[in-house]
């Protein structure tokens, strides 16, 4: 397993850290190939209710190594190649069943901010900076990994983004839907670490729900019966007992996932 992917594991919270801090995070294939491994093993294990993304280091992610692509991006097929392996891990991110936060500092660009906005939840830090600087290169985003960007801030948003290249500080992010929340630098561990606790103490099985049915609802096709007859299934489960219990008798929660 790669040493620029670490998996950490503090009872039922994972954090994942790109670990290349001599490059800012740079991600390159060796670190797509990790992450993809990392997140079948953490989608995996259904003892972990919550992951936290974040980069070793000032830095989140600096974006894509280019320093590699002259060699594996050269030809339309070796792009579309990488491009895959690229989105192994993307969409891993994406569909985890678990929560997924992640925990933004220094430059989140390129490849970084994408990895960024294939979490759930969004925490920045006030010296963050955000930005798809690609046309100083040449390079076009494939469609799969522009569509997911778009569904998150809007075609309007991403063409600003994309067609002047600039790099925005965390307050324009804020603003535009890039991420839901900024803090202090020094009180960002702490910030996504309140947000872990909110998110442990409630049931598992809403939350995978709500990730599926979320996801669903970007879909252009109609909710077919099956689906929203499953949509309403919760109330059969141990977890919608158990928190009813628990509110009637005035204590907390004991869910289980089931």
């Amino acid at each position: 397993m790669t040493s620029s992917i670490l998996l950490d594991r503090d009872g039922n919270v994972a954090t994942l850290t790109l670990n290349r801090p001599e490059k800012m995070n740079a991600l390159n294939a060796d670190m797509w190939r990790g992450l993809a491994e990392r997140l079948r093993e953490i989608s995996a294990d259904t003892g972990l209710r919550c992951v936290v993304l974040r980069g070793v280091g000032p830095h989140f992610a600096a974006g894509a190594d280019l320093a590699e692509f002259a060699a594996l991006r050269a030809t339309t097929a070796a792009a579309e190649s990488y491009g895959a392996m690229m989105l192994e891990a993307l969409w891993g991110l994406r569909d985890l069943p678990q929560p997924t936060i992640a925990c933004i500092s220094g430059n989140c660009l390129g490849a970084g901010l994408e990895l960024a906005a294939m979490c759930d939840l969004r925490v920045a830090a006030d010296d963050a900076r955000f930005g798809v600087p690609i046309q100083r290169v040449g390079i076009t985003m494939p469609y799969p990994e522009l569509a997911a960007l778009v569904d998150l801030v809007g075609r309007a948003v991403m063409l600003e983004i994309l067609l002047e290249g600039q790099v925005h500080d965390a307050a324009w992010a804020l603003m535009r839907g890039l991420v839901g929340r900024v803090v202090p630098a020094a009180e960002l561990p702490a910030a996504v670490g309140e947000t872990v606790v909110r998110i442990t103490a409630g049931s598992p099985l809403s939350h995978r729900n709500h990730k599926k049915f979320t996801q669903r609802c970007l879909s252009k096709t109609a909710v077919s019966e099956t689906e929203l007859r499953d949509s309403y299934r919760a109330v059969e489960s141990a977890d919608y007992r158990e928190g009813i219990a628990a509110f009637l008798e005035k204590r907390r929660a004991a869910f289980t996932g089931q």
